[in-house]
């Protein structure tokens, strides 16, 4: 039986060359891999205008139809895996079944943290402007951004900032409900980004879905460790 193709989605602030590991591994065994660079990230145009979910999930489809790529298999780690599930949401039947690490199917940052968070990230930016105190603004905001787990919207500009407001602001319940296809979440023991009690939640929503957990790995053990990962897959895949 031939293998279906495996498309390994990134995690943000990351790219599909990070990834290229865990795609030699998967092509040892045999599968065609892709990894495309979303947008706005790699080699990748950065968007003029903020994203969401949709969008990239749009992107994908258009990158599926120009690489004559059926019925894959999506691999999605962490922000990629939220593009996976917003994906298979809106093309039912488009996905052979889905692999997801480090995926916030649950954001770990409560929603009205998040939400002071970004207020009082505004005001600090008026705040900042003020000379002498403008001197010291990124070390405030690196400082505080780590507190509040969200060092991701310090890295990010422009629209980009935009998108990540979008990103996680937006809710994966329906998509993780609507899931019909095998799903398995693989997660790093020691993930402190995405902990296991996140992929406990989603493996409670998500019917079909099989739950590993990684000891001793973290948040990145898909690229970091692709020799360990890839196993693990693999005997997913080959119980399809």
């Amino acid at each position: 039986m031939k293998k279906a193709p495996l498309v390994i989605l990134h995690g943000w602030g990351l790219s599909a060359e990070r990834f290229a590991p865990l795609a030699a591994e998967f092509e040892r065994l045999g599968y065609k891999t892709y990894a495309p660079d979303l947008p706005g990230f790699g080699k990748s145009q950065i968007p003029k205008n903020p994203l969401t979910l949709s969008d990239y999930a749009s992107f994908l489809f258009s990158f599926f139809k120009s690489n004559k790529i059926s019925n894959p298999i999506l691999v999605g780690h962490s922000f990629g895996g939220r593009v996976a599930l917003r994906f298979n949401q809106l093309y039912p039947n488009s996905v052979r079944a889905l692999i997801l690490t480090g995926t916030p199917g649950f954001t770990p940052i409560p929603k009205k943290r998040l939400m002071v968070f970004i207020a009082l990230a505004k005001i600090g930016n008026l705040l900042f402007s003020i000379p002498p105190l403008s001197l010291f603004q990124d070390q405030v905001r690196r400082w505080y951004y780590y507190v509040v787990g969200a060092k991701e919207f310090f890295r990010a500009e422009g629209a980009m900032r935009e998108t990540f407001k979008h990103i996680v602001g937006e809710d994966l319940v329906h998509s993780m409900e609507s899931i019909s296809i095998p799903t398995l979440l693989l997660w790093g023991e020691l993930d402190i980004i995405v902990p296991p009690s996140i992929a406990e939640r989603m493996h409670r929503v998500i019917e079909r879905s099989e739950l590993v957990i990684i000891a001793d790995a973290d948040h990145g053990v898909p690229f970091k460790e692709p020799q360990r990962f890839v196993p693990y897959v693999q005997r997913f895949l080959e119980s399809l």
